[in-house]
């Protein structure tokens, strides 16, 4: 089994090949065309529905406290 830098520096000319214009303007086409467009309110919902988790888990903890230390009397 030859060396992987051999494989490398034999088929060193294939590395260079560029495709014709057609295709990459058929692939720029293509791109095009499956790209969906981006959500603007994605970026701030994130953050809000994690400080609202960080909210409510608080809420809950306060609440378990608050009734255990009612039961406690």
């Amino acid at each position: 089994m030859p060396d992987l830098f051999d494989f490398f520096k034999e088929n060193e000319e294939k590395l260079h090949e560029r495709p014709a214009e057609k295709v990459w303007q058929k692939l720029e086409q293509k791109l095009d065309k499956t790209r969906r467009p981006k959500r603007r309110g994605i970026r701030f919902l994130q953050p809000a529905i994690v400080a609202l988790a960080i909210f409510l888990l608080l809420l809950t903890a306060v609440a378990v406290w608050y009734f255990v230390a009612q039961s406690g009397r």
